[in-house]
């Protein structure tokens, strides 16, 4: 193993994972581990889980490309990743996660914000027994008796749509009904055993800054000063395989820089491996400003990981289809904005109108918006260095096409300052003229539209994702969040970090294993508990 030379692609969380497993639990030479990220040097890395700010007027205003929020069972594989990476000098990114969550305690009191402002508690879930039935028989169903390209509206009511469980669980995860029914089916398992905590949620937990700070720039440094080579300013843009009998092999990597330009491609030995990220869900991504729209101009190519993936199956015709992810935008968009507020008054009104204090509130649906916002609020500051003065917040939004219930158009021909008086009306329709103009004037929202945000979700069949270690391969995985894991649940850091674990485990170090899921269907406490919070 020490003349061996492991190849990845781009500074995701699947290659960083792999990367500081490798490092710190295999006791892989660093200096055989080669990243190739897009990016220079200079530029802001880690995927989907960037994080980062710009000066306006010379003051810093924030923004981050996404919000994932966690709790004990399921991410059992982010946590032991987060346990391999030194935070600070007391300790790892784990400690500092969970030295976080005993100061920041979650317990959500108005869990939904309704029409003209009406609070829910969320404790009615608003399941009948036809609901719960449904629910029951999409858990207990095996996957291979669900029909190809099944959606989540082949197996619920109308009414499940309008139910508050239905809000809450949109909230958090970015379902919409017509996504597939597998992975509606995997989330519900895997999260089982936390519907009785849908209301409270006193079950979530969050990392102390954004995630770009709180693991993946440390993990960066980590790999960094242990001498893995990082070659930015280049990307693996296509491979030759070599095949014998039911045996294959990658031979070459071909590369290029940011600015198209081919570059010297490396040979592959048999005895060197290549972990592969394809597909990406912030590809194509365009921002707006404070006072400009975003971008909905289409682009003749899906980014670098989506064009390695094409040239990849157009090779070995096996390894999924990645033209069933780019299919149709209309299906798979989604945006977000995140917002810098200066001055106390955003703060002090949202603490009033949720009863509790910034940082232990759940996601908040707005059920009655048009563009589907979820407001995410975090402990301040979110930022490494953010003022006293200043608060960070993000908001996704699942109905971009829709026109705005105060602001008479669609979402995605808005300004940051009309999205945010949007917001501004669901949460205080009676918002004073002076307050709603300091609060505009105070702040700036970027907004940022990502066409293949949630193509993950989109309905599929068996095939249209590769399996991590593919069939006959003898040096080769991939990964992230297009590749087969099953019972696995995408659009989570637990999906990227377990791919790389299993990719590990197949190809170079057996003994390097994830840790098994927890399914809460299978206790009897978890059943008694759920049963109770649907009947209540």
């Amino acid at each position: 193993m020490s003349n061996s030379k492991i190849y990845l692609n781009g500074l995701g969380l699947g290659s960083l994972s792999a990367a500081v497993y490798l490092v710190q639990k295999v006791g892989f030479a660093p200096e055989n581990i080669h990243i190739f990220e897009k990016n220079p040097e200079t530029d802001l890395v880690g995927g989907s889980m960037d994080a980062s700010f710009k000066m306006v007027d010379g003051k810093p205003v924030y923004i981050m490309r996404g919000s994932r929020m966690y709790e004990d069972k399921v991410y059992s594989c982010t946590k032991e990743f987060w346990s391999l990476i030194p935070y600070d000098e007391n300790g790892s990114c784990l400690d500092d996660y969970e030295a976080n969550a005993e100061e920041c305690h979650m317990d959500t009191v108005v869990r939904l914000l309704h029409a003209n402002g009406e609070k829910d508690t969320g404790h009615d879930l608003g399941l009948g027994a036809t609901e719960a039935l449904q629910m029951a028989r999409l858990i207990e169903i095996p996957e291979s008796k669900i029909t190809a390209d099944a959606k989540i509206t082949d197996y619920f009511s109308d009414d499940f749509f309008k139910s508050n469980y239905w809000y809450m669980w949109r909230a958090l995860f970015a379902f919409q009904p017509w996504h597939s029914a597998i992975e509606m089916k995997r989330y519900m398992k895997l999260f089982y055993h936390r519907m009785s905590d849908m209301d409270k949620m006193t079950s979530l937990e969050r990392t102390r800054y954004t995630n770009y700070h709180s693991f993946v720039l440390p993990a960066i440094k980590l790999i960094t000063k242990k001498g893995v080579q990082i070659h930015y300013d280049t990307c693996i843009t296509d491979v030759d395989f070599k095949e014998s009998d039911d045996k294959r092999w990658v031979e070459r990597l071909h590369l290029k820089n940011s600015e198209d330009k081919t570059l010297d491609s490396i040979e592959v030995r048999p005895q060197d491996k290549a972990f592969l990220t394809i597909g990406s869900i912030v590809s194509n991504h365009s921002y707006g400003s404070h006072d400009e729209p975003v971008s909905t101009t289409s682009v003749e190519k899906q980014g670098e990981a989506y064009e390695l993936w094409q040239n990849i199956v157009a090779k070995q015709a096996d390894l999924g289809r990645p033209e069933r992810y780019l299919r149709d935008v209309l299906l798979s968009r989604m945006m977000h904005f995140t917002v810098t507020f200066r001055g106390n008054l955003f703060e002090r009104k949202f603490q009033w109108l949720v009863e509790r204090q910034m940082g232990v509130q759940s996601p908040l649906p707005l059920t009655q918006s048009p563009w589907v916002m979820h407001l995410h609020t975090y402990r301040q500051p979110f930022f490494p260095g953010q003022a006293a003065d200043t608060c960070v917040i993000w908001v996704s939004a699942l109905g971009e096409d829709k026109i705005g219930q105060f602001v008479k158009k669609p979402m995605y021909e808005c300004t940051g300052k009309e999205i945010l008086e949007e917001l501004l009306g669901h949460l205080w329709g009676d918002l004073d003229e002076d307050e709603k103009t300091e609060l505009l004037e105070t702040s700036y929202c970027i907004p940022c539209r990502l066409p293949y945000g949630i193509s993950q979700f989109l309905p599929r069949t068996e095939g249209d994702r590769p399996p991590v270690v593919p069939k006959g391969s003898q040096n080769f995985a991939l990964l992230g969040q297009f590749v087969e894991i099953p019972d696995g649940i995408v659009f989570t850091t637990e999906y990227s970090v377990r791919g790389a674990i299993l990719a590990i485990n197949k190809l170079i170090d057996p003994s390097i294993k994830p840790p098994e899921m927890y399914f809460g269907q299978h206790h009897l406490w978890d059943n008694l508990k759920n049963a109770k919070a649907i009947l209540s």
